[in-house]
């Protein structure tokens, strides 16, 4: 009975091993899923809203990263196989229209129906939070997750996250409104009040915010006034008017770029004046910000900082910062060209100032620059398709696996343009912890400027505490 026992156990455990390998996808001795040796293609693939309020958010940065994907193909030695053969890269997209639960079938579908090699970009804080057990599970590669979701905090080697986690992001921020004004660290609050949606990114960074406030020692309601509100309402001013009365200087937004516009409005609405608003990098874009000028949310007297982790550099100038600027900008211009799309000119309203001064000497700009030039999330796409490239090239001339990419990943730290960079060595996954801080003030527009950056790319140990 025993050994009947014994050989029952054995056999069932061989079976869920074959599960498991069978679950698990590629072989590490063969080429892996969305590798076309005989039409030399690599096949990548996103999920993401490109309808509905985020497609603002996820039209440039998809557009970005097929940009930079082409301009890797065709501008650049590429990927190669061990035969010289030079791979172009296939981007698979389908609009979840920021909905979990599409994320979560349209992510199953690019692993187990397209047979993708690795996803680049995956989108939003909801499809990443439901989605990334499912992506360990897989093994498949995933490079840079499109939020801060403190899931990706920590995850598995295969998980390649680069934007800060927005639990990093909750600390800074609280760093940063009571840090001294002296020498522009901070915003020199003595109270400061929180509303945070309950939503994944509303919570992710209050988790950072409360962490941050036992290290610095900070009593609730004493010094930080906190107010949960709901991501989808339609009416904030509740949550905004108990804020004003608690008498706080600095008010913290911890949420996405949805609920921060509606809760930034209903400032105005409650006549809060002579406050700071601070807020996610999320919303860190030129777009965003000139709306809020314009419904008078922005004004002399209600500044408004938002958190960066690329930060272009003062232009032009020698510094790492412009110089992949510069790139960043070549390479959407090239791009629009090539679909004969419309550029941006000196003559130019509202651009052409910049389009001469900054680029009136480079020759791929001699007709114009690309729309896109200011867009920070178009730069975000960039920047991940970039970082996944960076590990393509490392791995040319030899056979692409899952494991032997991620080893390429993990072998020197991914630079990462107009920002620092990210070491995934020794499986390390905490994204960036490098941030900055952008004043937006109707002064700055006024003379032209789209933000001044106040705090450079810096650690929260070195920066803010």
């Amino acid at each position: 009975m025993k050994k009947r026992l014994i050989a029952l156990l054995l056999a069932v455990t061989l079976i869920a091993t074959m599960f498991v390998m069978t679950a698990c996808g590629n072989n590490p001795e063969t080429v892996a899923q969305g590798v076309d040796e005989t039409n030399h293609v690599i096949k990548v693939g996103n999920t993401a809203a490109t309808t509905g309020i985020f497609a603002g958010v996820g039209i440039p940065f998809n557009y970005a990263m097929e940009a930079y994907f082409w301009y890797f193909s065709e501008h650049t030695d590429g990927y190669s196989d061990a035969a010289g053969n030079k791979y172009t890269i296939d981007f698979v997209h389908y609009d979840d229209e920021f909905d979990a639960t599409k994320g979560t079938t349209f992510t199953e579908k690019l692993v187990e129906d397209d047979k993708v090699f690795a996803l680049v970009g995956h989108f939003g804080s909801n499809t990443v939070a439901a989605t990334v057990d499912y992506i360990e599970e897989q093994n498949i590669p995933m490079v840079y997750g499109v939020c801060g979701v403190n899931q990706l905090y920590g995850t598995e080697g295969n998980v390649m996250t680069i934007q800060p986690i927005y639990k990093t992001e909750g600390r800074s921020m609280l760093a940063t409104a009571f840090a001294t004004t002296e020498g522009g660290l901070g915003l020199g609050a003595t109270k400061v009040g929180v509303i945070a949606t309950t939503d994944e990114a509303g919570a992710s960074i209050k988790a950072g915010i409360v962490i941050e406030q036992e290290e610095l020692g900070k009593v609730t309601d004493t010094d930080i006034f906190y107010q949960d509100v709901d991501a989808s309402a339609s009416d904030y001013t509740a949550a905004v008017t108990a804020i004003k009365n608690a008498g706080c200087e600095v008010v913290i937004i911890a949420s996405n770029q949805g609920p921060f516009v509606n809760i930034a409005n209903a400032f105005t609405t409650v006549a809060y004046d002579n406050v700071d608003i601070l807020t996610s990098y999320v919303s860190a874009n030129y777009a965003t910000m000139s709306g809020l000028l314009v419904s008078g949310a922005l004004t002399a007297t209600r500044e408004i900082y938002a958190g960066a982790w690329l930060v272009t550099g003062t232009a032009p100038s020698a510094t790492k910062g412009w110089a992949d600027f510069e790139k960043y900008v070549e390479v959407m211009t090239l791009y629009a060209k090539h679909n004969n799309e419309t550029l941006l000119t000196s003559s130019d309203a509202t651009y052409g100032a910049y389009v001469t001064l900054w680029f009136g000497d480079k020759d791929w700009a001699a007709d114009g620059i690309s729309a896109y030039f200011l867009n920070s999330y178009a730069m975000a796409g960039y920047v991940a398709a970039n970082a996944f490239c960076q590990g393509l090239a490392r791995m040319s001339g030899e056979l692409l696996t899952w494991t032997a990419f991620i080893d390429a990943m993990e072998e020197a730290p991914i630079d990462v343009p107009m920002g620092t960079s990210v070491n995934f060595a020794d499986g390390q996954r905490i994204g960036i912890d490098s941030l900055a801080v952008n004043k937006y003030t109707v002064a700055n527009y006024a003379v032209g400027e789209v933000y001044r950056t106040i705090t450079g790319l810096a650690t929260i140990e070195a920066g803010c505490n």
